[in-house]
């Protein structure tokens, strides 16, 4: 008697157990949604808090530009206006505009110092720098427009890589009575056809004398992969005209542009 008892508890034990966990299938499977749904909500929140972080430090970053532009105008403007204002502080300041200002400001302050300045060497200097910043920021507009009208037609075959390319051939300030005339007879062998704008340009040596410059030889900078080919014809044009110039992948986003420096 006391077996059987035993045996109808045990039953009834397991009886319950398979109940309650049965009862409770629905209940892990709500907390496993709600836990799922929390982590959710805790990445949309990561994520949030990351692009509202972002933003705080854009907007530092603005306002830190914004009072260096004011303060660069400012030592600019006193230094002009000093009566006794000497060449050397004129060339400083120059200087210090070349490496700190952003365009457009940092051309047009130059055009001041150049048109403002008495010193010969400080007016030429700045002169040639205000002209090729101002060049330089019309780049990434020119070379996209070109970029977009060489994917809106159809290039034939046999078509030159370079011909929906911008190109800038830059000579050199110090190898000036060498390095230009080679430009000049690169940029007039642009292929016909040709969308893009080919010029020479001249690289003032203290646009050279920066970090991201600092050319002693003749380099051709392309982005990759999708220039390489008109690097490649560049290269070769060029030592046809006995000028070896070796190939430099450059991260700057310019589509549609390659430049070419020509120091020898």
């Amino acid at each position: 008697m006391l077996d059987k008892l035993k045996n109808a508890v045990t039953i009834l034990s397991l009886c319950i157990a398979v109940y309650a966990a049965w009862k409770a299938i629905p209940a892990d499977e709500k907390i496993k949604a709600l836990t799922a749904q929390a982590a959710e909500q805790q990445l949309a929140t990561n994520e949030l808090n990351n692009k509202l972080n972002q933003a705080e430090a854009d907007l530092k970053n603005i306002e830190s530009t914004r009072k260096l532009s004011f303060d660069l105008y400012q030592e600019v403007k006193t230094v002009l206006s000093r009566s006794s204002g000497g060449s050397r502080e004129e060339d400083a300041v120059r200087v210090l505009v070349e490496s700190l200002a952003e365009d457009p400001l940092r051309s047009k302050l130059l055009s001041v110092i150049a048109a403002t300045t008495k010193n010969a060497e400080v007016k030429a200097a700045a002169t040639a720098t205000s002209k090729f910043y101002e060049e330089q920021s019309r780049l990434p507009v020119q070379a996209v427009q070109a970029a977009s009208s060489a994917t809106g037609a159809a290039q034939p075959s046999s078509a030159s890589a370079l011909t929906s390319l911008n190109v800038d051939f830059f000579y050199c300030e110090l190898k000036r009575h060498t390095s230009e005339p080679i430009a000049q007879a690169a940029r007039s062998a642009r292929p016909s056809g040709s969308k893009g704008t080919w010029r020479a340009r001249l690289l003032p040596e203290s646009i050279n004398q920066q970090p991201s410059y600092q050319i002693t030889s003749s380099v051709i900078r392309f982005n990759p992969p999708g220039e390489r080919e008109a690097a490649n014809e560049l290269a070769k044009d060029l030592a046809a005209r006995a000028v070896t110039a070796r190939l430099q992948e450059t991260d700057y986003p310019t589509p549609g542009y390659v430049s070419v420096f020509v120091c020898q």
